[in-house]
């Protein structure tokens, strides 16, 4: 899972950031373009993300401040051996979903080599198309990733699908701070 900062309107409308997540197994991707990279966009989309999948087993994530937090342990952590968390690695921690931060952006190559070619497709697609806004964009990207994922996407080796179903009264809305 990641942001990717880009002129995806080419000016036609105000910027946006792509949050973009590939399944490991699969090569599926998912994303939504939000007007910036943080806490709550990321939170929205992740919510997306499971309720279209499931949960992750893990998540594997860069260091914004966002997805890592940058505070000090305080004592009480200090006493517990552990480390403040950021809202968003609190979230997933409460699903059971492990974070793993990558300690380069080499390390994040598969989802930085898909912002690559999305930058280039989907940025020539939606000026065909017109579009300039990022609720025109979602409505694409509806449209077009299932394409994309069709052509794409691989047969995993293994069989099993490593998300886990949301479980019953599981309160994602409170989970992950976001509105219906």
């Amino acid at each position: 899972m990641d942001g990717s900062h880009h002129d995806w309107f080419e000016g036609r409308g105000a910027g946006c950031v792509f949050m973009g997540y590939i399944d490991d197994a699969r090569g599926e991707v998912f994303g939504r373009f939000y007007p910036y990279e943080g806490t709550i966009p990321a939170m929205d989309s992740f919510k997306r993300y499971i309720k279209k999948n499931g949960l992750p087993m893990s998540v594997y994530l860069d260091k914004h401040t966002t997805y890592k937090s940058t505070a000090k342990p305080t004592i009480q952590d200090e006493l517990n051996n552990t480390q403040p968390l950021s809202e968003f690695e609190r979230a997933l921690k409460e699903l059971g979903v492990e974070v793993i931060h990558a300690n380069s952006p080499q390390a994040k190559g598969r989802i930085e080599r898909l912002f690559g070619t999305l930058q280039d497709r989907v940025v020539k697609e939606m000026r065909l198309r017109g579009i300039r806004t990022i609720e025109e964009a979602n409505c694409f990207l509806e449209e077009y990733l299932p394409l994309y994922n069709s052509r794409f996407a691989v047969c995993p080796k293994g069989k099993d699908n490593l998300h886990r179903p949301v479980g019953r009264g599981l309160e994602l809305d409170g989970i992950l701070l976001t509105s219906a």
